[in-house]
């Protein structure tokens, strides 16, 4: 109230000034008087940012000086729903309980520590300083309000490409995904270092999560990097594009016929094999049949057709020795 009685008596009198004949100097003084009074209005708001699970500090308007104490204060620290803290002569008379255990304040300069930063902290945090007086009563010394902005770090990007094709294509779509942010972030890109554009879906809901996709001509080998930028911080991640090898050529499959006719050369081989093991095998079988049988000493020549122990007649002819 006093600035504006101040206010109102300064442009008055440059008004009196004016019509008296005085230069508009006086005039322009007194636009600058306003302006200050306006300016001290606004500096009693102020916007801090934290970030979640970190300590923010929230000024107040008053220190409260060397001769005297918190006992000769009343002090509040409130939002638009809620009471934080309030301490009258000293003593603290409530906390709110969604801020048990994570408020203190500095009982000379009022400053009220909030730890760890929640996402639900973002609020609109004003301290109200009542100072007692030489009679009964307290009266309001000042306020401030601080607008506190929360900010959570979105995840380093996850970059992926899919390859259209395997052979020799140069389309490939690339993925970035980051998740668990706030505020709302803004997706950018670099390839070999010029700018690209991402196409981005961004969850509905608090924090956020975001999926960005972008669609490329690779011909030679490329370096993408993927930026998520939120508030006055970024992550990013850098990915590397490889151009895709030629494929060989397909060779033509062999005909039908050229099929059977290997079929039945490879018939014919195995039964040659056959046939061939079975005459050794039966080859083997006869000398070791007709060896079993002992050479008579009778000196005449003898010619006898015997049987084996498998039924197969073996002809044995024996010669006699000269007289």
């Amino acid at each position: 109230m006093e600035y504006k009685s101040s206010t109102k008596t300064g442009c008055v009198a440059g008004a009196e000034l004016m019509r008296s004949g005085v230069t508009l100097k006086r005039w322009f003084w007194c636009g600058l008087f306003v302006l200050h009074f306006v300016s001290l209005v606004s500096a009693d708001e102020i916007r801090i940012k934290a970030k979640v699970g970190e300590s923010v500090f929230l000024p107040c308007c008053h220190e409260i000086p060397s001769t005297k104490s918190l006992h000769d204060y009343r002090v509040y620290w409130q939002t638009d729903q809620d009471v934080v803290l309030a301490y009258s002569s000293g003593d603290l008379l409530k906390r709110s309980e969604k801020y048990v255990n994570r408020t203190k304040m500095d009982q000379n300069n009022l400053t009220m520590s909030l730890f760890p930063v929640k996402l639900s902290d973002k609020d609109q945090y004003k301290c109200i300083v009542q100072q007692k007086g030489s009679t009964a009563g307290y009266h309001v010394l000042c306020e401030k309000i601080v607008l506190l902005d929360v900010v959570v770090d979105y995840s380093k990007p996850l970059i992926s490409a899919d390859i259209q094709s395997p052979c020799g294509s140069s389309e490939v779509m690339v993925t970035c995904l980051s998740h668990g942010g706030y505020p709302l972030p803004r997706v950018s890109g670099v390839l070999n270092n010029e700018s690209v554009e991402w196409s981005t879906e961004i969850s509905k809901t608090s924090p956020y999560n975001v999926t960005a996709t972008l669609q490329l001509n690779v011909t030679d080998d490329s370096t993408l990097t993927c930026i998520i930028e939120y508030d006055n911080f970024e992550v990013s991640s850098n990915y590397t594009l490889r151009k895709q090898n030629e494929c060989l050529p397909l060779l033509t499959p062999p005909s039908h016929g050229v099929i059977i006719a290997c079929l039945v050369l490879i018939c014919i081989f195995l039964v040659a094999i056959i046939l061939l093991l079975k005459y050794v095998w039966c080859r083997a079988r006869e000398h070791v049949q007709c060896s079993h049988y002992p050479v008579p000493q009778d000196p005449a020549v003898v010619t006898k057709m015997k049987k084996d122990v498998s039924g197969d007649l073996c002809e044995v002819t024996l010669e006699a020795a000269s007289d």
